[in-house]
């Protein structure tokens, strides 16, 4: 199979060391997202299930420890070889390949019952062939679970706006219309920036919908308070949703 490259592909290529030793101890994606998109998942024991942009192999790990059969692509080159070394650490068996998300041709047609794509799908350069690409390779009444940034909160326009004590008194929007891509240091302990999209709702709506895919769930999480008594971060996640969920349905056609 030919590798497909693209500008995303490159930068997490690129930042991918930084981006794992970033991963292993941050709070939103260890103690918020990862729980609840597992949680969502349900039962998976005996079920076929892509990991879509897969990154170290995390989510791919924890999916084949509760049973199920996991197949993990991801553009990146270097988290897939990380991916590969700490599933074989940890002494479990899951199928990695390099693959570009618009470009999974070599995955059979109705192969998998479920598709997990964690924080991947909003920062593809191809969001729609990805989509169509997650339409095809699901079984019937298979399921696509995504969670992305939430895009009404993450233009890259947007702060909080803080008091003299450094208190958030208001988060601030603009450009929400813009389609953009832009680099970006996420974090303050990461030294290498990273290139991110930003799509409004309707542009992330319409691949699915187009693809024939029926939404079942919608969810803007919000943390309890005993996580954030656990994480100080968390308080701006009780303001405002940073991230949103969503499960789609492979129904009939027509």
């Amino acid at each position: 199979m030919p590798f497909f490259d693209d500008s995303s592909t490159r930068s997490w290529d690129s930042f991918a060391d930084s981006w794992v030793a970033h991963a292993d101890s941050n709070d939103y994606r260890n103690e918020f997202l990862m729980p609840r998109a597992l949680e969502m998942m349900g039962a998976v024991a005996e079920l076929d299930i892509l990991d879509l942009g897969c990154g170290e192999g995390g989510y791919s790990r924890e999916l084949a420890r509760r049973g199920a059969r996991v197949v993990g692509i991801d553009g990146s080159n270097r988290l897939i070889e990380i991916a590969r070394e700490r599933t074989k650490s940890a002494g479990l068996a899951i199928d990695f390949r390099c693959i570009n998300a618009s470009h999974m041709d070599e995955l059979p047609s109705s192969s998998f019952d479920r598709v997990l794509a964690s924080m991947s799908l909003m920062d593809m350069e191809d969001y729609a062939a990805a989509v169509h690409h997650v339409a095809r390779v699901l079984r019937l009444q298979g399921e696509l679970l995504m969670s992305i940034t939430h895009p009404c909160f993450t233009p890259p326009v947007s702060r909080w706006m803080r008091d003299d004590s450094g208190q958030g008194k208001y988060f601030m929007v603009d450009r929400y219309f813009e389609r953009i891509a832009w680099e970006d240091r996420m974090a303050a302990d990461l030294q290498q920036p990273v290139l991110r999209r930003h799509r409004p709702l309707e542009d992330i709506m319409a691949p699915p919908i187009t693809a024939g895919l029926l939404l079942r769930e919608f969810r803007e999480p919000r943390p309890s308070d005993e996580e954030v008594r656990n994480s100080l971060r968390f308080w701006k996640l009780q303001r405002i949703p940073y991230f949103l969920f969503m499960r789609w349905v492979k129904g009939m056609v027509g």
